[in-house]
């Protein structure tokens, strides 16, 4: 919060400090929005090499 009587530095310092929290948090939901999916596609290939085994044809190769 600025001071009552808040200097054009008070103001900038404000809105530079604000700007920092912004990339931040942007940062931080990217990473997040990529782990996610990071995590989906490795679960999504599991599955697909665990149906594969499972075929009948890869029971006949056994």
């Amino acid at each position: 919060m600025a001071p009552d009587a808040a200097t054009l530095a008070d103001l900038e310092i404000g809105y530079v400090t604000r700007g920092a929290q912004v990339v931040a948090c942007d940062a931080a939901r990217r990473l997040a929005v990529e782990t996610h999916a990071a995590e989906h596609a490795l679960e999504s290939r599991q599955a697909a090499a665990t149906r594969a085994a499972r075929s009948p044809a890869a029971r006949r190769k056994m």
